[in-house]
């Protein structure tokens, strides 16, 4: 590459450079600067670096400059994510049970990539996978690639739905594939369900994605449209995934004041609040 090329790349390099060696409180001199790009294959002087750094804070990509003695550190401060930020995401994926331990530490690598060095370092000590009940394959990221884009297609899909037999393993009951209307994914006591229109009766069903295999995308388009229109997720989650599925019922509880704040924690405060609390 020429002289004259290889340094168009330098707010390139730059950017990089200031994503992974820097952040709100660790910065990095020109010394530092000038050596890092020297390992490009690039020599450039201070006056080159100021224009680079003035082009990149031109366009959003903020590099501050900070005073001391004998001259000026750098720093990229406003991180896309701060740190605790990047600690709740990759703690989410450490806990969940349907992603392998191989694409869970794949993930989370990736996001550790989206901060500093020392934001990846505190991820390494902070993020344990061992013990964790993971699962078994990968199936469930890919199916839903596959759900996310039938709906944004309005087609339907097929699919093999699996259940548990006695010795434990997953199989088809039938063998004969299953063709649904998929309108919406919610994630509930960590498991993914799709939430579709179908069956033999062309009802409203939901089925647990990690039971789904072979999932294809249809021609035809998706049925039901009308019935979710006014279709509540939320509250179709609330009264569907972990909770009895017969008739609703308005019930008194008693309890007593030493237990509220365990149940308040169990139920949520909206539900706390028609309770009545004892001594």
């Amino acid at each position: 590459m020429e002289k004259s090329e290889s340094k168009k790349l330098i707010p390139l390099y730059l950017e990089r450079l200031f994503l992974e060696e820097t952040d709100e409180t660790h910065y990095i001199r020109m010394p530092q600067i000038l050596s890092f790009l020297e390992t490009k294959g690039i020599c450039a002087d201070r006056r080159t670096i100021y224009g680079a750094v003035s082009l990149l804070n031109t366009v959003g990509f903020e590099i501050a400059g900070v005073q001391e003695k004998g001259g000026y550190k750098y720093h990229h401060p406003s991180k896309l994510f701060r740190a605790s930020e990047l600690k709740f995401l990759a703690d989410s994926v450490a806990v969940s049970k349907f992603l392998t331990e191989r694409k869970s530490k794949e993930l989370i690598n990736k996001i550790k990539s989206l901060g500093s060095r020392f934001d990846g370092q505190a991820l390494n000590r902070s993020v344990s996978l061992s013990k964790r009940i993971k699962s078994m394959n990968d199936k469930v990221l890919r199916n839903l690639d596959n759900i996310y884009a039938a709906i944004a297609a309005d087609r339907q899909i097929e699919f093999q739905y699996l259940h548990w037999n006695p010795q434990r393993k997953l199989v088809s009951k039938t063998g004969k594939p299953y063709v649904t209307s998929p309108y919406a994914v919610t994630l509930a006591d960590d498991r993914y369900y799709l939430i579709a229109f179908g069956g033999s009766r062309k009802e409203l069903r939901h089925y647990h994605i990690d039971k789904m295999q072979s999932v294809k995308l249809l021609d035809g388009k998706r049925e039901g449209r009308s019935l979710f229109q006014s279709f509540d997720i939320v509250d179709y989650s609330r009264k569907t995934f972990g909770m009895f599925g017969g008739r609703e019922e308005t019930v008194t509880l008693e309890v007593k004041k030493d237990l509220a704040g365990v149940f308040i924690d169990r139920f949520g405060k909206r539900i706390a609040e028609s309770a009545y609390c004892r001594k």
